[in-house]
């Protein structure tokens, strides 16, 4: 069986091989990254000093060894909460392990109980887990939906948590309780090796939540329009595709809408490219707020913008164009006061899929009607029928 010294020794090993997993990871720039190395090297120092306890002066032994524990414990949260978006207050963080330090001392110098010095700990690394917890369930643009890896994080809180209070309750009832944290004993041991492993698992847990993040980061950069959030139009053919086979397979209608900014020239030349930023950025907003979830809008380039709308006729996809632009007109109204430009207004084409027709085939005769849409004095919604028969059913002026 393994002595205490070397559950110690093996934890603070295991902190030392996240700490050059984490530095192998990426910079120190990454969020959360430099809380994270914190508690790893903290963790580090914790597990040294309860190891090599009985060697070192009482006041490193005890005092100081759980505040580095305690420390650890708050460094992760901090990674944690940085991760997943929310604020970190550092100095309330600080005071909660001075509090942790205070405490120790008090019932270690003062009213000498192992047990209570126990409670202490037990209680903030409880809290700790809780924090975690409470971070990576919170639902963030930094972070991807809850996936395997949030997942081990939230069970080794649950298991931490639950093993604390499994420690608290086996003191609390035992029959000849331990007085120390070294003190020898199949559940003594068996406890300690749970909780010195627990903090390089929620580290290990936090390297891999960072790694995800960078991975959805970088499939978001690849699949989006940096400036307006719209998809790319790379991302936008591939899903496409994909909603053509399933319209199909289902036999259900899919519109396709392409939307152009009229006078953008004179308002790139007006304000400058910043106001022109300004615009692209209020459509794709507006635009997103009249779609709905299951539609797909894209940045095809420029000032050009295409809308998948599946399950979606003709007539309703009009529909959609007209509120899109019922919608913008005040917010370009007061745009155009306050900023002196011309009037941004939208010419939209309209246009539905055919069967056994490309989507290229598809794109083209939405062009043509977007194009109508431009000859026929801009601001206007105007559909073209899959049959290719010219078809203004919707036109608003």
């Amino acid at each position: 069986m393994l002595a205490t010294q070397q559950i110690f020794l093996i934890a603070s090993l295991l902190c030392f091989l996240v700490f050059l997993a984490l530095l192998a990871a990426g910079s120190e720039k990454l969020r959360g990254m430099r809380a994270m190395l914190a508690s790893t090297v903290l963790g580090l120092a914790g597990n040294l000093l309860y190891a090599f306890g009985r060697e070192l002066p009482p006041l490193l032994a005890y005092e100081v060894a759980n505040m580095a524990y305690a420390g650890a414990g708050a460094a992760l949260a901090a990674g944690y909460r940085q991760l997943a978006g929310l604020p970190v207050r550092l100095a309330p963080l600080a005071l909660l392990v001075a509090a942790v330090g205070a405490l120790i001392a008090l019932f270690h110098y003062q009213v000498d109980s192992f047990l209570a010095r126990s409670a202490v700990a037990s209680l903030f690394q409880a809290a700790v887990c809780a924090d975690i917890a409470r971070s990576v369930l919170v639902r963030h643009s930094a972070l991807p939906p809850l996936d395997a890896v949030r997942r081990f994080v939230l069970l080794m809180c649950g298991l931490v948590a639950g093993g604390h209070a499994v420690r608290m309750a086996w003191l609390l009832l035992a029959a000849e309780p331990p007085g120390s944290l070294l003190q020898p004993s199949v559940a003594s041991l068996a406890i300690l090796t749970a909780a010195a492993l627990a903090l390089p698992a929620l580290t290990l847990g936090g390297l891999l939540t960072m790694h995800r993040y960078i991975v959805h980061r970088a499939e978001y950069i690849a699949n989006h329009d940096h400036l307006t959030g719209a998809w790319s139009r790379k991302a936008f053919f591939d899903i496409a595709e994909r909603e053509l086979a399933r319209s199909r397979r289902n036999g259900q209608p899919l519109a396709l809408m392409l939307i152009d900014l009229d006078h953008f020239k004179e308002i790139n030349d007006g304000g400058g490219h910043e106001a022109g930023d300004v615009a692209l950025r209020l459509v794709a907003e507006r635009a997103r707020a009249s779609l709905r979830a299951a539609d797909c809008m894209a940045r095809l380039g420029g000032d050009e913008f295409a809308v998948l709308l599946p399950e979606t006729t003709l007539a309703q996809a009009c529909a959609v164009g007209e509120k899109l632009q019922a919608g913008l007109r005040p917010l370009a109204a007061g745009l155009q006061r306050h900023a002196g430009q011309s009037p941004l207004t939208l010419s939209i084409g309209v246009t539905a899929t055919q069967d056994d027709e490309p989507f290229k085939a598809t794109l083209a005769r939405a062009d043509a009607a977007l194009y109508a849409a431009k000859s026929a004095g801009r601001d206007k919604v105007i559909a073209i029928a899959p049959q290719l028969q010219a078809a203004r059913l919707r036109h608003t002026g």
